[in-house]
């Protein structure tokens, strides 16, 4: 019979602890490891060009993340797209197994009413996106024994765990090589976005790289004292960073480091296993009082729709699209 305690050991009442944003910032960045020093330059490939409907350019190109490993993306742009357009990394989800063996061409077809395409979205509203497969997904898949998908995750934290990192760090360090590949693309001003899994990634990264001028993320903001003391969530493995709770941090006091940078947030009232509304309310109110505590009064930017759980629609990803241009094309040429 397996044992499943009803708390983890340690004490929800004092955590998080009340820390200085600055105390927070320290504590994480230690915690999450280096990311601003590339190993390797990115040397940049495109491998295969097509043209999709609606005039939009696709290629498949690559570029160097560390020593001997590189991650395939797709680019997706606008026949005649002036060079300095803001650019876009474009996180695809988690997912189930429908995802997985799929990753970055899970949100790349030429579907202008399907709110999932929107990496496609995006390339014709006038970004130039930058989508990515992530470790164990689409191209980057790595079977470990017997074990499929998800599995491939459990194991590929293991493996990092074991090397003093985490699949947090890596979802950082890859996606921080994405920004600089838009940046040598010609993008002076740089985004993110991301539904479920990709929002997660999505905000880490706005977290601690101030080169992601703005972020709209898509469900799924999870909090540590929520998830192990009330919701117990399935969730992927990006939150899982060890010894953070002992380090009296949780993940929306993390997502308060991102202004005076501004973020976009969407939200399902019925996403009960996805983000339990504690957690999402958590986020906003973090935010909103970082944010006005520097001046802002209009941050997060939010949508709320209790109508639908853990579902993308139209409405979101038009509220998205039009947040990001106003953000991204301030001081654009």
């Amino acid at each position: 019979m397996t044992y499943i305690p009803d708390k983890m050991i340690g004490n929800p009442d004092n955590y998080p602890e009340r820390l200085s944003h600055e105390e927070v910032e320290k504590r994480f960045r230690k915690l999450l490891g280096e990311f601003e020093t590339p190993s390797v330059p990115l040397n940049i490939r495109t491998t295969k060009e097509v043209e999709l409907e609606g005039g939009i350019i696709r290629q498949r190109i690559e570029y160097d993340v560390e020593p001997g490993e590189s991650v395939p993306a797709y680019l997706l742009f606008r026949k005649n797209l002036p060079e300095d357009a803001p650019g876009m990394l474009s996180i695809h989800a988690h997912g189930g197994d429908n995802i997985f063996p799929h990753g970055k061409a899970y949100h790349c077809h030429p579907d202008k009413d399907d709110p999932t395409q929107y990496s496609y979205i995006a390339a014709l509203r006038g970004f130039r996106v930058l989508a990515p497969d992530a470790l164990c997904f689409g191209e980057r898949q790595s079977k470990f024994g017997f074990d499929q998908n998800y599995y491939d995750e459990v194991n590929s934290h293991a493996e990092l765990c074991g090397k003093g990192k985490h699949l947090a760090w890596k979802s950082v360090w890859d996606n921080s090589r994405a920004i600089e590949t838009l940046e040598a693309l010609g993008c002076k001003n740089t985004g993110a976005m991301g539904w479920s899994g990709g929002s997660t990634q999505a905000y880490i990264l706005a977290s601690v790289n101030r080169k992601v001028k703005a972020s709209a993320c898509f469900f799924s903001y999870l909090t540590l004292r929520h998830q192990f003391y009330q919701f117990r969530c399935k969730h992927c493995l990006y939150h899982f960073i060890p010894g953070m709770m002992q380090a009296g941090i949780d993940w929306d006091q993390v997502a308060a480091l991102i202004p005076p940078r501004k973020i976009f947030l969407a939200w399902g009232a019925l996403d009960f296993s996805g983000t339990p509304k504690p957690m999402y309310r958590a986020f906003v109110e973090a935010i909103r009082n970082r944010a006005l505590e520097l001046g802002i009064a209009d941050s997060p930017a939010t949508f709320e729709d209790h109508e639908i759980g853990h579902r993308l629609t139209m409405p979101i990803l038009n509220a998205a699209m039009e947040f990001l241009h106003q953000e991204l094309s301030q001081g654009q040429g």
